[in-house]
């Protein structure tokens, strides 16, 4: 949306030159602000001489257009190369030096890259610089500028988002945080730190010779110490490590200039107090906590119009509230289907569509979910079992096949336990394990963030079933996953790590079949042969290419492996 709105500003201000400049200004500062947060907030090296590849990038571009005829936009994109081969010079000897000595390393760097270029001056024009550097403009010279600029910005910026959930990024942040820890698990450390200094070096190139073209002017001075410092304070004001921090760094950075131009406060003291500000309040930078802001707060309104309005179910009375569920097919054979976390009885419809002749499906929502009143009291999975005894028993279901996957994998087992004469067969898929799930107290604050993002809620609902691509299916379970009652946000994780099973699913004489994917990023196999071998009938299957959500990602399995026992 910010791109958008970016992209929109310069059609409803091409007359006000000024304002357009700045935020041309922006972009170029945003882009050389994303180098520098890949080198030092990613990847964890320090650098203080990034300027120097600003300069390179600048005199490359400037070079090539003016004595070469270049067109501008290879010639910026040579700038970057460039800049990114000299990223990868000073990377290598980098590998030997860490902390305090690769900051002065660095600053070195960039020292001599600015004396470099002031003493070629039949080259860059020494310490006078290079002026009049063109520009070619179709019909209006400073928005092409601002569009050109932004584009290259965009560019960077979904370059570098991309890069941050793959494998390069999970490895630079791995780097970061343990360097030996992250060696010993495979990760070639030199060839990702290297690669950090050269692509946060071409896109500081990029920056630079964007800067060239815009302003059309340059010398050695403009890429000197002091503005290496300033994008260091741009990234740390920001944000490190975080892809939208150098945008929010490099607005402040530019507009404060302009709205203390009229005073006759010094610009270095008001920067300075922003960044002491942001270091002893906001120390993880300005993007986090708007992030956490927009989380928190504006998020409920659009959680608010995303969550399902009207039941597309039945209801039924139960001692605690209503409790919701769906019915289909209409065989003498019941199955009775328990939906998991971040979920609704709406998650079975796929598998419901290849539900056989000869079978009646029930599911219900369990409580605290979907449209199912919420359960007095703390979260607890016996809790979640009483509600579908409740059920049980209001449907008057008797004999009935009982599946459920994920957390209701374990409200299934604890139903079984307690109700072993009403289940014929109990069908685990992706199940949470016999004897919990060990998940830590330092997630619960990350699940409170899901409770009023529905983009989160759906990211994770598709990571969970990589091969089901259906994005309007995802979009109807968020919408039900965002009536999930707040207290079970933490306590369904809490719950999950509250059970163990173990000794009481040995008295169950019934067929127990233990279904999980080998794509399966939640639950592993040892878990799920443990769970196998605690049950007296436990059967393992292994559907391959699926993740954690196999009754969806692959029905035809299921189906078949329904119909076998039968």
């Amino acid at each position: 949306m910010v791109w958008v709105i970016l992209a929109i500003i310069p059609f409803f201000l091409m007359n006000n030159a000024f304002i357009i400049t700045i935020l041309t200004l922006v972009g170029i500062y945003t882009i050389a602000s994303m180098g520098l947060n890949i080198i030092m907030g990613y990847s964890g090296q320090i650098s203080i001489g990034h300027a120097a590849f600003m300069s390179i990038g600048a005199y490359t571009s400037t070079l090539l257009v003016m004595n070469y005829n270049v067109p501008i936009v290879f010639s910026i994109l040579a700038g970057g190369v460039v800049a990114f081969l000299f990223g990868l010079l000073i990377g290598f000897p980098a590998l030997r030096l860490s902390g305090f000595y690769l900051a002065i390393a660095t600053m070195g760097f960039v020292v001599a890259i600015e004396q470099l270029m002031s003493s070629l001056e039949s080259v860059t024009g020494g310490h006078a610089g290079i002026r009049s550097i063109p520009f070619e403009h179709v019909w209006n010279s400073d928005v092409e500028k601002y569009l050109l600029v932004l584009a290259f910005a965009f560019i960077c910026y979904v370059f570098m988002n991309r890069m941050m959930h793959a494998k390069t990024g999970r490895a630079w942040m791995a780097i970061r945080e343990n360097e030996i820890a992250a060696s010993v698990v495979g990760i070639n450390t030199a060839k990702y730190k290297v690669l950090a200094f050269a692509i946060g070096s071409m896109m500081a190139g990029i920056a630079g010779a964007l800067y060239a073209h815009v302003i059309g002017y340059i010398a050695p001075s403009d890429f000197g110490l002091s503005k290496s410092l300033d994008l260091l304070a741009i990234s740390v004001i920001g944000g490190m490590a975080s892809v939208d921090g150098p945008l929010y760094g490099s607005l402040i950075y530019v507009a404060m200039p302009f709205l203390f131009s009229r005073t006759h406060v010094s610009m270095s003291i008001v920067f300075g107090i922003i960044l002491i500000f942001v270091v002893m309040f906001m120390p993880l930078g300005i993007s986090y906590y708007l992030y956490k802001f927009r989380i928190n707060y504006l998020n409920r309104i659009v959680a608010f119009f995303k969550r399902g309005r009207k039941p597309y179910g039945d209801f039924v009375e139960t001692s605690f509230g209503k409790m919701h569920y769906i019915k289909r097919g209409s065989g003498e054979i019941p199955i009775l289907l328990i939906h998991g976390n971040f979920a609704s009885a709406r998650f079975f419809e796929p598998f419901l569509k290849k539900l056989p002749a000869g079978y009646t499906a029930y599911c219900p929502d369990l409580p605290n979910f979907g449209y199912s009143s919420e359960m007095p009291g703390d979260v607890e999975i016996d809790k979640y079992a009483q509600g579908v005894e409740e059920y049980v028993k209001a449907m008057g279901l008797k004999d009935f096949i009982l599946i459920g996957h994920s957390l209701g994998g374990a409200v299934a087992m604890a139903y079984a336990i307690r109700n072993p004469d009403k289940v014929r067969r109990l069908i685990l898929i992706d199940s949470a394990p016999v004897d919990g799930m060990d998940l830590a107290e330092e997630s619960h604050k990350l699940l409170n963030m899901y409770r009023y993002n529905p983009q989160i809620i759906k990211s994770a609902l598709m990571f969970n079933a990589p091969t089901y691509t259906n994005e309007k299916f995802f979009d109807v379970i968020t919408s039900d996953a965002l009536r999930i009652a707040p207290k079970a946000f933490v306590g369904n994780a809490v719950a999950l790590s509250s059970y163990d099973y173990t000794e009481k699913v040995k008295e169950l004489k019934i067929p127990v079949d233990i279904v999980y994917g080998d794509k399966d990023v939640l639950i592993s196999s040892e878990e799920m042969k443990r769970t196998a071998e605690a049950f007296p009938n436990g059967k393992l299957v292994m559907i391959k290419d699926v993740g954690h959500s196999s009754i969806i990602e692959s029905p035809d399995e299921i189906v078949k492996l329904l119909q076998h026992r039968e």
